[in-house]
């Protein structure tokens, strides 16, 4: 029987063991390779992961952090719904107020925007109610101009028995004393006896519509319409002298002795007439620079909005009442509005339309001409002179604003385009 050679075999099996051998080592290599592929992409994922929390999610978080801080509670969400209401019916408020500034009553409810009778008489009936108007409001604040030249030389006349004794003009030339005792205590007699000294003829329009001559329709419907505008502001002028001198006695004790002149024209030609008549220069609409009494620190032009006037007052006044009365003519005012054709109930709205532009105060001088037959009381009265603008909102009187004064208008903004 042959013999088998086993060396081979063992030779072969002992390789084999050296297999099984790196077999038992093997697979904790491959479980510590695999961690190290893990660990790696766990870096390199945990890299990018940080960099998008960077970028995306802490701003995210930061964000509904501060909404977070932003949220109201319910109350108080309730509590801001409330305030914007509040505020929206203030803004409202304040719209409706600028439009009822400028519904006012009117002289005449038959003229605006367009009349239906075209007769001269309905404009001379115009001018009489204004005229009477002015009137009614110089008697509410118990006024009264000074003593005439001829009232005094009657009174004189009368008091020293003869119409024969001669007149001096007491202060220009040298009167007799006797005369001048008695022309003296007729002027304080006068001061005693009114409020305030004021003269109709001293107002602009009273004399326009004394004098008044028709043109045509168009002209006489726009004259009406610049006068109830002129009317308007006089009657504020006349409403600042009521508060002020309510309670007063007479002149003597008055905060406002004496309205020199409210106009529509340049100051110095204004008080260049004080000594005659009123002029009449009509209250017109301020739309553009060379149209303003002064130079405007408001720069407000009459626009689409509103239409601007100026005009002028001059008042003797106490010393010590030059600020109150100013503030006072700048303050709100009541008026009555009963509809565009006056058969409406009467409604009581407020009104505050007037900024002052420029004041000059200076000292009275008692012996001067302008001043001769006035009595103020110690010597304590300064002169005013007040350049002012009256703003009135066009939306306010738009149904009644007229057509010739509209058709006016459009010709004027149209030739400036041309130009």
């Amino acid at each position: 029987m042959a013999k088998i050679d086993l060396s081979g075999i063992k030779g072969a099996l002992k390789k084999l063991g050296g297999l099984r051998v790196f077999s038992v080592l093997l697979w904790p290599m491959v479980i510590v390779f695999a961690g190290v592929l893990v660990l790696t992409a766990a870096v390199i994922m945990g890299r990018s992961f940080r960099q998008r929390v960077e970028k995306q999610s802490i701003p995210m978080a930061q964000q509904i952090t501060s909404v977070e801080d932003n949220i109201k509670p319910i109350k108080q969400v309730e509590v801001e719904r409330e305030y914007q209401e509040a505020f929206e019916r203030d803004a409202n408020l304040v719209e409706k107020m600028m439009l009822q500034s400028s519904q006012r009553e009117l002289l005449r409810y038959d003229i605006f925007p367009q009349p239906n009778d075209t007769s001269v008489l309905l404009f001379t009936r115009f001018g009489n109610k204004y005229r009477q108007q002015i009137e009614e409001l110089i008697s509410k604040v118990n006024g009264r101009d000074c003593p005439s030249e001829d009232e005094l030389k009657e009174s004189v006349q009368k008091s020293l028995g003869s119409s024969r004794i001669g007149w001096s003009r007491p202060g220009i030339s040298a009167g007799n004393t006797q005369q001048d005792k008695i022309v003296n205590e007729i002027c304080q007699s006068r001061a005693k006896s009114i409020g305030v000294y004021a003269s109709a003829r001293k107002i602009a329009g009273y004399d326009f519509w004394e004098q008044y001559q028709y043109t045509t329709i168009e002209e006489a419907v726009k004259d009406c319409w610049s006068w109830q505008l002129g009317y308007w502001i006089i009657e504020d002028v006349f409403s600042t002298i009521e508060s002020l001198n309510a309670g007063s006695t007479n002149v003597f004790n008055s905060p406002v002795k004496r309205v020199i002149a409210v106009g529509f024209t340049a100051p110095g030609k204004l008080l260049s007439q004080r000594g005659g008549d009123m002029s009449s220069e009509k209250p017109k609409y301020v739309t553009k620079r060379e149209e303003q009494l002064t130079d405007s620190l408001t720069e407000r032009m009459s626009n689409e909005e509103t239409d601007v006037v100026q005009f002028v007052l001059a008042v003797v006044l106490d010393k010590d009442e030059v600020m109150p009365f100013m503030k006072e003519l700048c303050s709100a005012k009541e008026h009555r509005f009963s509809g565009y054709r006056g058969e409406g109930p009467v409604q009581v709205f407020k009104h505050n339309q007037i900024c002052i532009l420029e004041s000059k105060i200076r000292p009275v001088v008692a012996s001067s001409p302008e001043h001769k037959y006035y009595r103020y009381g110690g010597e304590s009265a300064v002169e005013v002179e007040l350049i002012c603008e009256y703003v009135f909102n066009k939306k306010g009187y738009a149904r009644i604003n007229p057509e010739s004064l509209k058709k006016s208008e459009e010709a004027t903004v149209a030739e400036e385009e041309i130009y």
